[in-house]
């Protein structure tokens, strides 16, 4: 679609040095709508905007410590701990100019898709920031804080990031973009309103992951294994036998660790995927029907890519959006309880789906629904399929790389043997699990409630198509 910026001031011209019709018609636009509000800068709320910490060796990368938050940990709205590294305290508090807390805000100042930003949660004390993330530590009333965040997450404010964006070999930011971000002030009693609210999802985000984690610690303590007792050998060898078993050859497979864990589950009783679920595949759209998420319109489906899963769950609010002409001739037809198990690129994220996603699943995941003749219940299906030594390491096993990018066969997917707990103790899970996904329902419910109230707030800042 072809933009039409209808003047450019020369005073603005020279004061910004800036040339590109991005910056001067998504310039036009926000302006007619940020002066009907009286704005601050965010430097206003905060007692320092600044990047992270650039020097820092990987190899002081720990699995426990202080939570260090690069741009993959940046999802919408919270950080994703997949994959999340630690460092020592004393490296923490060496770069103390860096630390946030919770409630304090996360963003991606590099990268194709700006304006990634995500709140400290309530679980975490403290953490540190990597040298590609922009940490604002606030310095204001609460209520105000909570608003100056939502407000962030609205078309209106990312098209201001978008706006100011320098593109060289890839979009970036620079602090003083930041700090001059404007936030346009609603009356205190509606900030108030939106800062209760934002209060709320806070609590029902931590709450959720919390619970999931109490079902995994359950699972962990009911197999009685203790898999640190099960080392990593760096050589070993294999036979013929074993290769021919499954006509699969590479050093994954034979991989003693791997082998040595399904061995240690079967002092239970063990079922294959395929004997507790139904398989769907995931659908590909095509990258020519993506919509990013400022130019959607309302009636614009979430598309669910294998780097979209956040906590256990899928993010409603992705880089990508689908029309709903395409969603209705996909016809996917997803249901609540489903698994989806992530079988190209990045292998092994797996989530649960609720009934407050209403999405369309790409092709880089399984679909996994539980058979109605199984006593198995869903959820104790996600939380084996979620535990590393279960889910990660038997697909690990059948992974194989195909170009350049691993690959996990469904049919090989669906060999994974879940060890099968008494009744009582799955029962106990389930009900852990069901609490926990029955909160991310509803904060994602309340999140899309209150989202549409404070754009409503201001003129929508859409492409029409």
């Amino acid at each position: 679609m072809i933009k039409v910026v209808d003047n450019a001031n020369y005073t603005e011209v020279r004061n910004s040095n800036r040339f590109d019709s991005k910056y001067y018609y998504l310039g036009e636009i926000l302006n007619k709508i940020l002066s009907r509000f009286d704005t601050h800068p965010i430097s206003h709320f905060s007692k320092s905007i600044r990047k992270g910490i650039f020097d820092l060796n990987s190899k002081l990368y720990q699995t426990s410590g202080i939570p260090f938050i690069r741009i993959s940990n940046l999802m919408s709205y919270t950080l994703d701990e997949k994959g999340m590294v630690y460092i020592p305290i004393k490296n923490h508090k060496k770069e103390s100019k860096t630390i946030l807390v919770p409630g304090d805000l996360a963003l991606s100042k590099i990268g194709k898709y700006l304006g990634k930003i995500a709140q400290v949660p309530l679980r975490f004390e403290e953490v540190n920031i990597s040298q590609n993330i922009i940490g604002v530590a606030f310095n204001c009333e609460d209520y105000l804080k909570k608003y100056v965040f939502l407000y962030l997450t609205t078309p209106l404010a990312i098209n201001q990031i978008l706006r100011v964006s320098k593109q060289h070999n890839q979009n970036k930011l620079t602090l003083p973009d930041i700090r001059e971000l404007k936030i346009p002030l609603l009356s205190e009693e509606r900030m108030k309103f939106y800062a209760k609210e934002v209060n709320e999802l806070s609590i029902l985000e931590d709450e959720s992951y919390k619970l999931v984690k109490k079902a995994q610690d359950v699972f962990y303590d009911k197999l009685g294994i203790n898999f640190k007792e099960i080392k990593k050998e760096f050589t070993f060898t294999t036979s013929l036998k074993s290769i021919r078993a499954e006509s699969f050859f590479s050093p994954e497979y034979s991989n003693p660790l791997y082998n040595n864990t399904i061995k240690a589950l079967e002092k239970y009783e063990t079922k294959p995927l395929s004997e507790l679920v139904k398989p769907f595949k995931g659908s590909e759209v095509g990258s020519d029907n993506y919509n990013l998420y400022t130019d959607k319109i309302e009636s614009d489906i979430p598309f669910i890519r294998t780097s979209d899963i956040v906590n256990y769950e899928v993010d409603n609010y992705p880089d990508f959006f689908i029309t709903d002409e395409i969603y209705q001739e996909l016809n996917q037809e997803i249901k609540p309880l489903d698994i989806i198990f992530s079988k190209d690129g990045s292998i092994g994220n797996v989530a649960m789906l609720t009934d407050a996603d209403k999405v369309i699943i790409g092709s880089g995941f399984l679909i996994l629904r539980t058979k109605k003749e199984t006593e198995i219940s869903p959820f104790y299906i996600f939380c084996a399929l979620s535990i590393p030594e279960i889910g990660d390491f038997q697909a690990r096993k059948r992974t194989v790389i195909a170009s350049t990018i691993p690959h996990l066969r469904p049919e090989n997917l669906l060999k994974t043997r879940i060890p099968i707990l008494p009744k009582d103790d799955r029962d106990i899970i389930s009900e852990i699990l069901k609490e926990a996904f029955e909160k991310k329902a509803l904060r994602k419910k309340k999140l899309d409630i209150i989202k549409k109230k404070l754009e409503l707030e201001f003129e929508e800042v859409k492409t029409k198509r």
